[in-house]
């Protein structure tokens, strides 16, 4: 695979933050590197399956983030399992540019999300796993 995906968190319709540590706990023990310089964590699963996260880091305060990209995602379940576990936890939606409608993991998350991206991207569905994650982002 070789587009990009986004989770982005939002709050009342803004960007919104929550702790860095939430992403390191749904991809632990796949990171096997950091890159200070461009905000961006490895994930690999193996030898042939690994992707980049470019986190969009708060400026103020490191350990917080509003999201992340994913660039080159695998065909791995892990990763899309560990997308959903972030879902659950966070007013957070998943998209990408195509067809895909965005993914929010939770039906409270709705509200939250920023209505310009609703607008421009269609009405979320929330997702109950990651299997169904990667089939839609798969399909746009």
């Amino acid at each position: 695979m070789s587009f990009e995906a986004y989770l982005n968190c939002f709050e009342g319709g803004e960007e919104s933050y929550f702790p860095t540590s939430i992403i390191e706990e749904a991809f632990a023990p796949f990171i096997t590197r950091r890159e200070a310089e461009f905000s961006c964590w490895v994930v690999t699963y193996d030898v042939a399956s690994s992707a980049d996260l470019y986190l969009n880091l708060d400026p103020d305060d490191a350990s917080q983030c509003s999201g992340f990209t994913i660039a080159r995602p695998p065909d791995d379940p892990r990763l899309y399992d560990a997308l959903w576990e972030i879902l659950r936890a966070t007013n957070s939606a998943v998209y990408c540019a195509g067809e895909c409608l965005p993914m929010v993991g939770r039906a409270e998350t709705i509200p939250h999300l920023n209505p310009d991206m609703v607008e421009a991207l269609g009405s979320p569905v929330v997702v109950v796993d990651g299997d169904e994650i990667r089939t839609r982002l798969e399909q746009s």
